[in-house]
């Protein structure tokens, strides 16, 4: 298997030497530099497969449209992460809102979901989305019609069961369905069919979907 190919942009030099000193030497990521946004590149060139951003960093999102073939995955770091940050990687499709000082382990766990399509962010930052809510409006995601007759798109998600909400707790942490069933003690099938019908209770489809649907949810 190759290995991924990984550029760093942002402003902030202290973050990007983090990066550098986490990332640079390992085998299993194709490491090429971390650089200003704008600022030329080493003698390293290639295509990133994963971009790690500096999201405090305005200038970085002009940097992230050129022109990539493919599409690189992003993960977005903040020194402070909050609800509007994790709304802008939503509305942005990223794989993920970190923390600039997250742990090492944190770092590459969320490298590696981001290479199986998954989204990443602290559980604390995500209940407090759910919970509290924001005036920052999200985008409606796109779905099909919900299976249940007479259920919107937002769903209620009070409605869900305590074992639902654990198992959409760990889902935004990045974990697969094996691991999510190692962590609650149950079978991946088992947890499979609780996202399934989550899905099919909220009218969406996928783990984004999902968590799009109710950060856009308003309290009344």
């Amino acid at each position: 298997m190759s290995a991924m190919p990984v550029l760093v942009i942002g402003l902030d030099s202290a973050w990007r030497g983090r990066m550098q000193r986490l990332l640079a030497m390992r085998g299993e990521l194709d490491w090429l530099g971390a650089y200003a946004p704008a600022q030329p590149r080493g003698a390293k060139s290639g295509t990133p497969a994963l971009l790690l951003l500096d999201g405090d960093d305005p200038a970085v999102e002009r940097e992230r449209r050129k022109p990539q073939l493919p599409a690189p995955r992003r993960l977005y770091f903040y020194r402070h992460p909050n609800i509007e940050a994790l709304h802008h990687c939503i509305q942005t499709q990223a794989h993920a809102c970190l923390d600039k000082h997250d742990s090492p382990d944190t770092v590459m766990r969320a490298i590696r979901a981001a290479e199986s399509g998954l989204f990443v962010v602290a559980p604390s930052l995500l209940l407090e989305a759910i919970h509290e809510g924001t005036d920052t409006a999200v985008p409606a995601p796109m779905a099909e019609p919900p299976l249940h007759g007479g259920m919107d798109h937002q769903g209620d998600w009070s409605s869900l069961t305590e074992r639902q909400r654990e198992i959409v707790h760990w889902a935004a942490r990045g974990m697969s369905n094996k691991q999510i069933a190692r962590q609650l003690g149950i079978s991946p099938e088992t947890v499979k069919t609780h996202l399934h019908h989550v899905f099919e209770r909220e009218g969406v489809h996928g783990r984004m979907a999902l968590l799009a649907a109710h950060l856009g949810e308003k309290d009344h």
